[in-house]
């Protein structure tokens, strides 16, 4: 597998060091629920991280028998047998998952994480994107990073075609999945 030397996140909001909602996440009140793929990617980059959840309070639910799922017209719930090892759903807030994972990547020495910026612009060297440079919301310098790989993960308000074009670059292919699924929640208080 690659790896880097160093990896730098840029972040737009002010990230807390505790459980704390954040301004840029719209659904960030609701429950948030990390499926079994999911959970295996997490505990694949961060071990242990599963076990710390339920530790700390997640609800760990065996996803077939605890509740009734149906997935491609499957229901799931009358397949049991037919998973090799059990697939569990691990629940809570999206704060409360974000400062597990946070604080576990400030445990990394080579993991940089720079809050409160933008990034404003790519840097480029011929036909190849070169890094970034981030600008802090207070008004500060800005932050050039000189990057082998750049990912922008910011979703749809992403400007990197605005800034690919800045740079002469064509706009990139979009590709995508389709994805048919819709939920909701609601907040409620129990007396």
């Amino acid at each position: 597998t690659e790896s880097y030397r160093r990896v730098t996140v840029v972040e737009r909001d002010h990230l807390p060091d505790a459980v704390a909602h954040r301004r840029g996440v719209p659904q960030g009140k609701h429950v948030h629920a990390l499926l079994a793929s999911g959970s295996a990617a997490l505990a694949d980059l961060l071990p242990g991280i599963l076990d710390e959840l339920a530790a700390d309070g997640t609800e760990v639910l065996e996803e077939v028998s605890d509740f009734w799922q149906v997935l491609g017209g499957t229901d799931l719930h009358h397949s049991r047998g037919a998973f090799a090892s059990p697939l569990r759903t691990y629940q809570s807030s999206r704060p409360f998952l974000e400062c597990h994972v946070r604080t576990r990547l400030r445990g990394i020495p080579t993991v940089t994480m720079l809050d409160g910026h933008d990034v404003v612009r790519l840097t480029a060297a011929g036909t190849r994107v070169t890094g970034a440079v981030a600008a802090p919301h207070d008004g500060g310098p800005t932050v050039t990073l000189a990057a082998d790989l750049v990912v922008d993960a910011t979703g749809r308000g992403s400007r990197t075609p605005a800034f690919l074009a800045e740079l002469g670059f064509e706009r990139p292919a979009e590709e995508g999945t389709r994805v048919r699924l819709a939920y909701a929640s609601q907040l409620l208080r129990i007396p």
